[in-house]
């Protein structure tokens, strides 16, 4: 554990995203503030103040209720993406007898023509 350590003489964690309480009584709260900048720490040499679990006030009043309300768009645009494939080709192959025949004559023609060029080849 970085606490047991007794020789550093630089320490730089800033925007790790870390969280909870910095040990005391350690070599830890002898560097400066600028150290833990972008983290969610708390307790000396930062400047928040920790609650009884070791979590920053902040991040216990505001990390979970925010959470809830975020949109993961990559997922979202997947599954409008599947809905539009499936709905604007599948279905009408499947639903509409005419647009089916068509499609298969067509990939049978492409078929035909890949085969008498591989096998001249």
């Amino acid at each position: 554990s970085f606490s047991n350590l007794n020789f550093l003489n630089h320490f730089n964690v800033s925007y790790n995203n870390l969280t909870g309480q910095i040990p005391t009584s350690t070599q830890l709260q002898s560097f400066e503030n600028l150290s833990y900048v972008g983290n969610h720490l708390c307790g000396p040499p930062v400047s928040k103040n920790c609650t009884s679990k070791g979590i920053s006030t902040d991040v216990a009043n505001n990390g979970s209720s925010n959470e809830g309300s975020k949109v993961n768009w990559l997922y979202v645009s997947i599954v409008l993406g599947f809905v539009m494939g499936f709905w604007g080709v599948v279905a009408p192959l499947f639903f509409i007898r005419s647009w089916r025949i068509a499609y298969y004559r067509k990939l049978d023609h492409i078929c035909g023509k890949l085969h008498v060029f591989w096998a001249t080849m």
